[in-house]
């Protein structure tokens, strides 16, 4: 069955998944208030709409409590981040995602009401600390029953090959929307980028293929960790 997913704040993240999401099937209202963001991403999701997600009568003309997930992807102003996460549990949306830049951010968002929190940025740094020093952990938040979005550390046959020669999307059925590089989130991306050592490759793709990435992978090489699984 097709999600309605509403994706407030379209930065460069909240950009990447709504299109991404969008080509996977779902239905995606894309919302922001700066018009040229809005237009950026109109033709690529269901909808764009300009609006600000801080303010609940914008929030509540939209139609907010019909859709089954909502996701705040605004990091950089908390004061929108929180209201529009009160707004959406006061709708009564089943599934509340928030995107954090702290860990006290996510302990706000999680206390208002948030259901998974998720902050790339920060978290990144500790889970490829923990993965190169053999701990394997794997981190899943589960989002929905159908998609994930996976964090891996480049391998040492990938680095210097580029986005197109390591091609996920016809090996594994995952598109690459982002990289993870010095504690920076890369979201322009394209065919001719170049994998660095230590980078930590962002893949979107169906919770089947990206567990099918994972066993391929693990057969492979046991040596291989992935840092990241979030369901998308």
């Amino acid at each position: 069955m097709k999600k309605n997913i509403i994706v407030l704040g379209i930065g460069r993240f909240g950009q990447t998944l709504s299109t991404k999401l969008f080509e996977k099937g779902m239905y995606v209202t894309a919302v922001d208030k700066d018009i040229n963001k809005v237009e950026k991403v109109a033709n690529n999701v269901s909808s764009a709409v300009q609006a600000d997600i801080a303010e609940e009568v914008a929030m509540k003309s939209l139609g907010i409590n019909n859709y089954d997930i909502a996701i705040i992807s605004t990091g950089t102003n908390l004061e929108s981040s929180i209201q529009a996460t009160l707004i959406c549990k006061d709708e009564g949306i089943p599934e509340v995602i928030a995107k954090a830049t702290s860990e006290s951010h996510a302990r706000i968002l999680k206390k208002i009401g948030a259901d998974y929190i998720i902050y790339p940025e920060l978290d990144t740094a500790e889970r490829l600390a923990r993965s190169l020093s053999g701990t394997n952990l794997i981190e899943n938040i589960q989002f929905s029953n159908d998609y994930s979005l996976i964090e891996i550390v480049a391998k040492k046959e990938w680095v210097g090959n580029t986005v197109g020669d390591l091609d996920f999307r016809n090996k594994y059925k995952m598109n690459m929307v982002g990289i993870m590089r010095d504690e920076e989130m890369i979201m322009d991306i394209n065919h001719d980028t170049r994998i660095n050592e230590s980078d930590v490759l962002i893949l979107i793709g169906s919770n089947e293929n990206a567990n099918l990435i994972e066993r391929k992978i693990w057969v492979k090489d046991l040596t291989y960790k992935i840092v990241g699984n979030y369901s998308v």
